[in-house]
Order: C-alpha cells, then structure tokens, then sequence
C-alpha cells in the first residue's frame, strides 16, 4: 500500500497503533483553525442540542461543551481510535450529561425526526458514500429553522496533497452549496470563507 493510500484511509477511518497514537494529535492540531471558523459560525446557546458527525479526538465537542450551561452536544464517530480519544477528553461532560458520544456513521445512524438544533461536521463530508443521501437524513433529524454546517478544506489545494481519489471526494464552496440547495430542502445558504496559515478554510451553513 502506498504512503498515500495509508494516510487517506486512516484519515477516512483511522486504526490500529498509527490510528491510536498519532491520528488524534493530526487531527487535533490540523484541524484547529477549522474548527474555530465552524464554532463561531455555530453561535452556540446555552440550550442547543447539537450533533457533531465525524468528531475525530473530540477537541470541538469539548469546546462546545465548556460554553453550554444546560444543551447537550451528541457526536457520532467510525472510528473506535478516535472514540477512545475522545472519551477520555469529555470524560467530566459525558458523566454531566452534556456529552454523549456513539459508534455509529451517519449513513445507519438513528435519530428521532426534528430532533437537533444545530448539526455539524469538520473536515468529515469527504467520506460521505451518498452525500445526497446523508443530506436528506440530516435534514429530518433537525428541528425546524435548524442549521447544518459543514466546514472542509479548498479543493484546488487539496488536489496538491496527494491524497487517494478512492478515498477523498473534495468539494468546492459552489458545490456543497448545490448539495444543501438540492431538493429545496435547505434555505440560506451561507459560506464563509477565511485564508489560514496553511490552507483555505471554508464553512458552509444553510437552515432547515
């Protein structure tokens, strides 16, 4: 297996030592900016119920949590590397109740119709298998006048870091927005864009 084709399935589903040990620090600290911009996109209130899909070591959920006086943030996650990870860091919030984190992808995910405030993702809708699909599930599971929000990095320059097309599907801003915008299931559709240290940084929101 080429170098590549290892690091684009560990950042598709990360395992073993490699996934234990050294995907969460990748994640944690490339993933940083990124989920800045989504958080403050988010404008969290104390009472949301969110859904983070695809949290990685749960730095974001953390972050979410520390705001939250009486919400809830779920998270959903295909990696049992990254939820190990992930529990020990909201293990104070999962024993409040504020945290509650599962294995599970969204594409066999269940959750009660009109259910989450807000739902989310960061660097995740690369592996999403039918997009489209996952959309229309993500849309019922949100309350009415809920947000999606989807955070990923530039295609263009993605396209540079020699990652496995098998395994990475990227997106330009145009393109998610027609994603959200098909069906006429979402409305106000929103992109924000904002120039990193290393990357552009794109977030995507629309409302249900």
């Amino acid at each position: 297996m080429s170098f590549s084709k290892f690091i684009s399935k560990q950042s598709s589903k990360p395992s073993g030592l490699f996934g234990r040990f050294i995907m969460p620090f990748f994640f944690e600290f490339g993933n940083i900016e990124l989920n800045n911009l989504v958080f403050d996109t988010l404008s969290v209130k104390d009472s949301d119920h969110l859904l983070e899909i695809g949290f990685g070591p749960g730095a974001l959920i953390n972050k979410i949590a520390k705001k939250m006086k009486s919400g809830m943030i779920e998270g959903i996650e295909v990696s049992n590397s990254m939820i190990e990870s992930a529990q020990k860091k909201n293990k104070k919030f999962s024993k409040e109740g504020k945290v509650k984190i599962q294995l599970a992808d969204i594409e066999s995910a269940q959750f009660d119709e009109n259910n989450f405030d807000k739902i989310f993702s960061v660097n995740a809708i690369y592996f999403w298998k039918e997009p489209n699909t996952t959309i229309s599930k993500i849309y019922h599971f949100l309350k009415p006048e809920g947000q999606l929000t989807i955070g990923f990095h530039d295609k263009n320059e993605m396209k540079n870091m020699s990652l496995d097309s098998d395994v990475f599907n990227l997106y330009s801003p145009s393109e998610i927005s027609d994603l959200l915008s098909g069906y006429g299931l979402f409305k106000d559709i929103q992109t924000v864009s904002k120039k990193g240290k290393q990357r552009m940084l794109h977030c995507v929101s629309a409302i249900k």
